[in-house]
């Protein structure tokens, strides 16, 4: 039998009675509703039926439905809280999807080191409202509070820390098919706590972050978080161009001025104002439809959006500073309430994600129809360049909106460029356009503007040069043999794996 070939159907029903002794009854489903239900993830991949949902509490009972499924080389997937947009969750067709939702624990808040555990199924809205109660805060994405941290974290995360602190994840407990439990980081020395990843050995947490689980089961996690400060301020800064707004920012992170910045495209920051609490739905403002490098009359073609936190002294010294650096760069820093007068809407959602430390998701993303999102990594001096040919490729096309924002990652050393384009979600022809449009863009920005894809495009994987891939695939073979885990996303070819298998 083929790795991606469903079992037979005497196997399945055996599949289904040991899940069943392994698990209680009411962990296991396989009625036509709850796994037609599964059968999407929010992104582009078709849909796919598993055999099975499991919806497993603990880790031991992750390790049995991984010993069975490995038994008969059924498939299995996994998803924790939230929705994933990017089809690297859709379930093996005739396999079993693994819910870890109700492994939502918060295990353990250490304010003296830094760290909380936590399982897969603890989202943003519980972690961040209990450290919030000892005063502490952790890094956050603009995703929506149920969405799950460890699912965000280990897909390397674009979050409100970014700019300094890249990597979130300081140790994990996985789960291999064979059934052995991992931990990585400190936590593997009994005793030592979780507030160290890299010891005297080689980094095995890496191993698993962005392997979008090929390589094991996650069941917890160690997150960095950081204390909230005295003082905690938003400061708006625009530019007439996203070239002066890249020199702005890598100017002021490499003066320690923000602790978070990112760059927004006019009608990006401009969505955000349509946004209000009792109005979900809706219409593009007509300056949306028209030329994209051409932000109307009073509104900057890219608004930087400093978040500044401290002493009250330094914060207020820091917005000075920051004044300053702006100006270098041939751009002017609002005032509190010019900012407040141009966006109010905007403002009190950047207030709530970084002054409050609450998730966010601008409410008009939804409203103006499905968005189709394309994201890739440059260094600097490349972003500039990419700006302007990605936003021209999509007008074009006459594809509008087009809305993109973008931030520094680790100090400046990479610029994140996440770009959208809107379309209605009836309109399959647009859709499929836009789809066609971002596959092509992706060839073109590796090739030459030097740019990364900032994670992995199912059925596109960039496999590179100096035997990363090669390397990768005999770690896989290791721990996963029968490659069992998300083999739907086709992180590894079938054929190439039977040949190494052979």
């Amino acid at each position: 039998m083929l790795m991606t070939d469903k079992p037979h159907v005497e196997q399945t029903e055996a599949i289904g009675e040991e899940l069943r002794i392994a698990l209680e009854s009411s962990k296991v489903k396989d009625d036509d509703i709850t796994l037609t239900s599964y059968g999407y993830d929010g992104g582009p991949a078709p849909y796919s039926k598993p055999a099975f949902v499991v919806l497993p509490t603990t880790g031991d009972e992750v390790r049995d439905i991984l010993m069975i499924a490995n038994r008969y080389k059924m498939p299995v997937g996994t998803i924790a809280a939230g929705v994933n947009v990017a089809s690297l969750v859709v379930p093996p067709d005739g396999g079993i999807l693994m819910d870890l939702r109700n492994m939502n624990k918060i295990l353990e808040i250490n304010t003296d080191s830094g760290y909380a555990v936590i399982e897969p199924g603890c989202n943003f809205d519980k972690l961040t409202g209990a450290l919030r109660k000892v005063g502490f805060r952790f890094q956050m994405p603009t995703a929506p509070g149920g969405s799950t941290p460890l699912g965000n974290h280990l897909l390397k995360p674009s979050g409100s820390l970014a700019n300094r602190h890249l990597d979130s994840i300081l140790d994990l407990e996985v789960v291999q098919p064979d059934g052995s439990i991992i931990k990585t980081g400190s936590s593997h020395f009994e005793g030592a706590g979780s507030s160290l990843r890299y010891g005297p050995f080689p980094d095995l947490t890496g191993l698993y972050c962005c392997s979008y689980g090929t390589l094991g089961i996650v069941t917890k996690a160690a997150v960095k978080i950081y204390p909230i400060n005295e003082c905690s301020k938003v400061v708006l800064a625009g530019f007439d161009t996203f070239a002066d707004a890249v020199d702005f920012i890598k100017d002021a992170i490499a003066n320690n001025i923000p602790e978070h910045c990112i760059i927004w495209n006019w009608s990006l920051y401009q969505a955000f104002n349509l946004s209000d609490s009792e109005n979900t739905v809706v219409e593009f403002p007509e300056s949306f439809k028209s030329n994209p490098f051409d932000a109307p009359e009073g509104f900057p073609y890219s608004m930087v959006t400093l978040f500044l936190s401290g002493y009250e002294e330094s914060v207020d010294a820091n917005i000075k500073v920051s004044e300053k650096v702006a100006k270098k760069h041939n751009g002017r820093q609002l005032s509190d309430a010019e900012a407040r007068a141009l966006l109010p809407v905007g403002m009190k959602g950047w207030d709530k994600l970084y002054a409050d430390y609450r998730p966010q998701v601008p409410i008009a993303l939804y409203g103006l129809g499905r968005n189709m999102v394309w994201i890739v990594h440059n260094e600097p001096k490349d972003i500039k360049e990419l700006e302007k040919w990605a936003v021209e490729e999509l007008d074009k096309e006459g594809i509008r909106p087009v809305c993109y924002y973008a931030h520094p990652f680790d100090f400046g050393r990479s610029i994140f460029f996440r770009l959208f384009a809107f379309a209605e979600a009836s309109d399959l022809e647009l859709r499929h356009k836009i789809g066609a449009k971002f596959s092509e863009m992706y060839d073109t920005a590796m090739k030459k503007y030097n740019a990364l894809p900032y994670r992995y495009n199912v059925g596109d994987f960039v496999r590179g040069t100096g035997g990363y891939y090669e390397l990768l695939k005999k770690i896989k073979l290791a721990v996963d043999p029968n490659n069992i885990l998300n083999p739907s996303i086709n992180l590894f070819d079938d054929e190439l794996f039977e040949g190494e298998k052979q």
